[in-house]
């Protein structure tokens, strides 16, 4: 674990002076102060390790959505509540673009050098298995549909701040939270009415 975060940390200083498909495995191994065997051993190339390090971001999301939700069933819970707080997609994306736009810098090293697909794939195909995998929000749609309502959901969200980064930063931050909410809201209504088959 202790190579793993410094390959991650030294990704993260030389994707801030060099573009992602520049970085080399001699130079990243370097930085990290490890030997390219030791990279080996744990990865078998960098987008070997930046699907890794995705996959820790994607699971570090969905954990800090899934404790709001449970904060809101105690407060429900609390406030004399006796129904259940029901997961809740709307909910839950506001998490995950909440979530994102907290570890943004993260994301923008990491990804910043690949293409929207790229990104997209790399993120939405993570999040739609981890979402199935926990049963964190109930949508009833083959897993194939909910790969591209994520992807869908994904890609406004780091659409939004992508445009954001490559437009120098000028609109506040904020805006584009905001922005993406908006996003959010108009691609639930829509996979709410597949639900309800019309």
């Amino acid at each position: 674990m202790k190579t793993k975060r410094a390959l991650f940390e030294a990704f993260d200083r030389i994707a801030q002076e060099k573009d992602y498909g520049k970085i080399t495995i001699s130079e990243l191994a370097r930085e990290a102060d490890v030997d390219r065997k030791t990279f080996y051993l744990h990865y078998s190339s960098i987008e070997d390790m930046i699907d890794d390090r995705v996959g820790e971001l994607v699971e570090g999301i969905l954990d800090e959505v899934e404790l709001d939700m449970q904060r809101r069933l105690q407060d429900c819970e609390s406030e004399g509540g006796s129904e259940s707080v029901k997961p809740d997609a709307r909910v839950f994306f506001a998490g995950v673009n909440g979530a994102v736009k907290n570890i943004l810098p993260s994301l923008a090293r990491l990804l910043g050098g690949v293409s929207v697909d790229v990104a997209l794939d790399r993120i939405g195909k993570p999040l739609a298995e981890e979402i199935k995998r926990r049963e964190v929000i109930s949508l009833s749609m083959s897993d194939e549909m909910l790969q591209i309502h994520v992807s869908a959901l994904v890609g406004f969200i780091l659409g939004a701040y992508g445009a954001w980064f490559k437009g120098g930063m000028a609109v506040p931050l904020e805006d584009i939270f905001d922005m993406s909410g908006r996003l959010i809201d108009v691609c639930i209504q829509e996979i709410d009415q597949i639900g309800e088959g019309r």
